[in-house]
């Protein structure tokens, strides 16, 4: 399987996942930096490999936690590990924990085959700023050990120069790049923030749309297309299908909105259901009814952000309650 078909019609941490996958796989010198990485964070002893080597994405687990997919499962001579990857998105229930049954029943597998001991390791692999929740989430728990995609994202940038594979050292700068952009926010969003709300041209501005793009992976099953016209500019996400709640979040020019005060151009979110949100979330109402196609549904904020919401972390925690039709916990 060559590398476009791995990565088509990903995006975001699934996006992750299969390139690191990919490079793994195919280039030795990735392979070897991001073992020993582990390696250094292995909770109980270092991790080596000489003849054995598999690796795979979308591994499918069950357990009496909840059936799920393994984002990276990698095989070893004596040990199985399975990685947990998180950009932004929250936690569903029983991550990561619920994967380590599935992992044990492979270690047994293994061991049958390669008549050795096999461990089994899970790794949550996150961004620095979610270490701390991602350590909460593993506590007590043995086998399980967090590495940071900052971390990852130096050792891939150590080995870069030295790939010998062509397509693979591509892949692997192309890569550092994409990284780089992930886990920036808008350059200068404190001076920049300011004019967020200051005008909205036809279809908004460029930093509105960067905005809108950087808190896109925030939202629950966000669309993959801007919905965007002459007075708005963001996209539509969905919760889970059987409760069948959705919402919109971006910018609007005032006129979409009914009242006065309001700035030329407001950061707003839309939704069929009634989440928990904080007072920086101000209540107005949509001039049209149907702006989200749920008449008679539709619950409408416009987020009151200053320049000391400069990084992703702090988006996302505001943004947490979104998912609250995910879980289940709407408020009526």
């Amino acid at each position: 399987m060559d590398i476009f078909s791995r990565i088509e019609g990903q995006s975001g941490e699934n996006y992750g996942s299969a390139l690191l996958s990919y490079l793994i796989f195919n280039s030795p010198e990735i392979r070897e930096a991001f073992i020993a990485l582990l390696s250094d964070n292995a909770p109980d002893g270092p991790i080596s490999f000489t003849s054995h080597f598999a690796c795979r994405t979308e591994y499918p687990t069950t357990g009496h936690l909840g059936d799920g997919r393994l984002d990276i499962l990698i095989q070893l001579d004596d040990v199985v590990i399975g990685i947990e990857n998180k950009f932004f998105a929250e936690f569903q229930e029983n991550q990561p924990i619920k994967y380590l049954s599935t992992l044990k029943t492979v270690a047994v597998a293994l061991k049958e085959i390669n008549r050795a001991e096999v461990r089994s390791l899970l790794f949550v692999l996150c961004p620095e700023s979610r270490k701390k929740e991602a350590l909460e989430k593993i506590r007590g728990q043995h086998g399980v050990a967090v590495v940071t995609w900052e971390e990852t994202l130096k050792c891939m940038k150590d080995v870069s120069s030295k790939i010998s594979d062509p397509v693979a050292k591509m892949v692997a700068v192309e890569f550092i790049k994409y990284l780089g952009r992930r886990f920036s926010f808008v350059h200068e969003f404190e001076r920049k923030a300011i004019h967020l709300r200051r005008t909205f041209p036809d279809y908004g501005t460029p930093l509105q749309g960067e905005l809108v793009s950087k808190l896109w992976p925030l939202f629950p099953s966000a669309g993959g297309r801007l919905s965007n016209g002459k007075t708005w500019a963001g996209y539509y996400f969905y919760t889970d299908p059987e409760i069948k709640q959705k919402g919109w979040f971006g910018f609007v020019r005032k006129d979409e909105l009914e009242g006065q005060g309001f700035s030329e151009a407001e950061l707003i979110i839309a939704t069929t259901y009634q989440p928990e949100l904080e007072v920086t979330f101000r209540p107005v109402c949509m001039r049209s009814k149907t702006f989200i196609d749920a008449p008679g549904q539709t619950n409408a904020w416009r987020i009151e952000f200053d320049a000391s919401w400069n990084n992703i972390e702090i988006w996302r925690k505001k943004l947490a309650p979104l998912w609250s039709a995910v879980s289940g916990k709407v408020a009526a």
